[in-house]
């Protein structure tokens, strides 16, 4: 089972995903090597270094790797925002970049709590609690919906920098992301950059079912046993994989839409990652925030295979090997 979890000394990636899709490795480890990146090295900076890592210690499901490699493409997904957060570290200061120094510093403080959200969820995943995994993935969704706004909107970034009480928080959540708000603002942002988002079409009716069965989760009444069929003798683990099919698809979004959104954010990871070279900056931030942009690159492909891998209309947790 996937609650079956080891607690090494000195974790490897090799040994960390016991029942992983050999082709997935693979694949994953060809596209990381194209762009002469290490991805040991990534993975050990971001992933190794979570608070709860654990690893999966054999895994029972017999041929089917389809959970392993669901949580092994969520911790791909986790090094990017990992590398977000470090470009953020290194820019805030709007050395040389054109985007606003606080669009970055939002950035930086959203990635640093989405990093703690991102460990939270995995180790809900490891040990099949659906419900609470439910809770933040609906948090990190939002969060995914207000970075993207940031991006599209400065003055918004700035008004989020400047709270600073509780209820300044609390007003800028009510009047700017509470009910879908940064959502809306995001689609129409996407919409005049040229990207045809349909918010009554298939993919929004789909993240619109999603986010209402993620919100059951936070009432007393909620009983997940209703929602998806069971592994027998597993507990719940097929909610649970598509709970975290959904975050990290939603992660792989917020990279590619990043791109779409702000026309200079390509532009200004490449100068983050002069800066890094130059020796410029926070010494633990160089090493990720010089990634950034290539890994940007390998996520936005890693979204293709999502999406490829996809037939039903409730987009069951993706084979991504195939």
């Amino acid at each position: 089972m996937l609650s079956d979890l080891t607690f090494p000394p000195a974790a490897t990636l090799e040994k960390s995903y016991a029942g992983l899709s050999p082709q997935l490795l693979a694949r994953t480890r060809q596209m990381w090597s194209a762009r002469n990146l290490e991805l040991d090295q990534a993975w050990h900076a971001t992933v190794g270094r979570l608070r709860g890592f654990r690893g999966v210690d054999g895994w029972d499901g017999g041929p089917d790797s389809g959970p392993v490699d669901n949580l092994f493409m969520l911790d791909q997904a986790i090094i990017w925002v990992g590398a977000l957060n470090g470009t953020a570290a290194l820019a805030c200061d709007g050395r040389a970049t054109r985007l606003d120094p606080a669009q970055w510093q939002a950035l930086q403080a959203l990635t640093f709590r989405m990093i703690e959200q991102l460990d939270a969820i995995r180790l809900l995943f490891l040990t099949e609690l659906p419900a609470a995994a439910m809770q933040i993935a609906r948090s990190i969704s939002e969060d995914v919906d207000m970075a993207l706004a940031f991006l599209a909107r400065p003055k918004l970034a700035r008004r989020f920098v400047d709270c600073a009480t509780i209820d300044e928080a609390n007003e800028f959540w009510r009047r700017h992301i509470a009910g879908g708000r940064a959502f809306k603002a995001v689609s129409e942002q996407l919409y005049r950059a040229g990207l045809e988002f349909d918010q009554a079409g298939e993919y929004a009716a789909w993240r619109k079912q999603v986010t209402a069965i993620l919100g059951t989760a936070v009432h007393t009444s909620f009983r997940p046993g209703g929602l998806a069929l069971q592994r027998p003798g597993g507990g719940n683990l097929s909610q649970i994989c598509d709970c975290l099919y959904f975050v990290t698809l939603r992660l792989q979004e917020m990279c590619a839409y990043s791109h779409v959104l702000q026309k200079d954010f390509g532009e200004d990871l490449a100068t983050v990652q002069k800066i890094a070279a130059a020796g410029c900056g926070d010494p633990a931030a160089r090493p990720l925030g010089a990634q950034t942009a290539r890994i940007s690159e390998i996520t936005v492909d890693q979204l293709r295979w999502s999406l490829a891998s996809d037939t039903a209309s409730e987009a069951p947790p993706a084979r991504y090997q195939h």
